[in-house]
């Protein structure tokens, strides 16, 4: 369910689309500006949507997060008795006299590089270089899952064949855990990031202390984004969902929000230039990952895992009705929220992985 993002979510890589001056958008903190993920938010409060579901149905489908201790994409999760570390893999000659079964059992990166005709399993040895019996089980790729699923229909299982006429089963597990590990280590674009990955204890590059955070993303640009994305856009995006030290990489797919109290005088510390100040309760739906793989489709089935997060939060709004700020009431917020564009084509690596998908 969570994962390491990497160095890219430890600094902020902002387009020059989205360059403009933060100043210029005070009372954000920089680093909760909404301008970071987009110059063309609408921030009236009564434009935005009170209640909204994404629009594609074919995509924002469950998956696995792929734990590195099992061994990623190495993990033979179909075979009767899963393994994902010292893996005996086929020879050319041993996968030719191998049945469709015996093939449908191996992981996804053995399967892949068959499919690629790569007998020395090149794709396979990357993977073991991440993997470890030691490592966490949170510790995988749903940082890769998350633009995956948000980019991509959800793949239907297929029989493909190789140059040297093997045929090779995939399910449709194994195409999103080849999608989730390309977008998590072979995808390179600008990552639009609004607020900060909570850290407890040194790190290199900050310091912070005990499990709950201090808060580095205003619930007023919270809502902006959610209400432009889902909202108008009936889009998503990545959000960490949970504010503590640890990282939980899912998207939003719903959310409804309720007016609780509507007109309520400015605090101390709202927004300069706030008028008026309500309270809003928020519940959002997050498309989850979960520990299961599975060979059909989840969409529409009892296996797409939904959770909520309900999140209550007060709005600063100027005199035209524009959010200009916000203060947290709950405990539960969201850490930080990323955009990562999709993939304008796969690398020679995985050349062939298109062929598996169904957009």
């Amino acid at each position: 369910m969570k994962a390491y993002l990497g160095v890219f979510l430890g600094m902020l890589t902002v387009s020059s689309a989205f360059s403009a001056p933060l100043e210029v958008f005070k009372p954000w903190p920089g680093i909760s500006d909404p301008l970071l993920m987009s110059g063309n938010f609408v921030r009236t409060f009564s434009h935005l949507p009170l209640k909204a579901t994404v629009r594609d149905d074919r995509k924002y489908w469950t998956s696995d997060w792929w734990p590195l201790q099992k061994g990623n994409i190495n993990y033979r999760w179909n075979a009767p008795r899963p393994k994902g570390f010292n893996l005996d893999s086929p020879s050319k000659i041993k996968a030719q006299r191998m049945s469709l079964q015996e093939i449908a059992e191996l992981a996804p990166s053995e399967k892949f590089d068959l499919f690629m005709g790569r007998y020395d399993y090149p794709l396979k040895k990357d993977v073991e270089k991440r993997v470890s019996p030691d490592r966490s089980l949170w510790e995988g790729i749903c940082h890769g899952w998350a633009p995956a699923m948000s980019n991509h229909n959800e793949p239907t299982p297929k029989v493909v064949m190789n140059s040297d006429g093997i045929e090779i089963p995939f399910g449709s597990a194994d195409i999103k855990g080849l999608l989730s590990y390309y977008y998590a280590y072979e995808h390179y674009s600008p990552n639009h990031q609004m607020g900060s990955r909570c850290y407890t204890g040194r790190t290199w590059w900050r310091w912070r202390v005990g499990e709950e955070c201090i808060d580095d993303m205003n619930a007023g640009a919270f809502h902006i984004v959610l209400g432009n994305r889902v909202g108008l856009l009936g889009m998503s995006f990545v959000a960490d969902i949970e504010n503590g030290a640890q990282v939980w990489n899912h998207v939003p797919y719903s959310y409804h929000s309720t007016i609780t109290h509507g007109n309520l005088a400015p605090a101390s510390n709202a927004a300069p230039e706030t008028k008026k100040v309500i309270q809003v309760r928020t519940t959002v739906d997050y498309v989850f990952s979960g520990n299961r793989n599975l060979w059909e489709p989840v969409l529409g089935s009892s296996q797409q895992i939904l959770k909520q997060r309900t999140y209550e939060y007060t709005l600063d709004l100027d005199s035209a009705g524009n959010i200009i700020g916000g203060d947290w009431i709950s405990s539960a917020r969201p850490d930080f929220l990323w955009l990562i564009q999709r993939t304008p084509g796969f690398n020679e690596k995985f050349a062939r992985l298109h062929e598996l998908l169904d957009d």
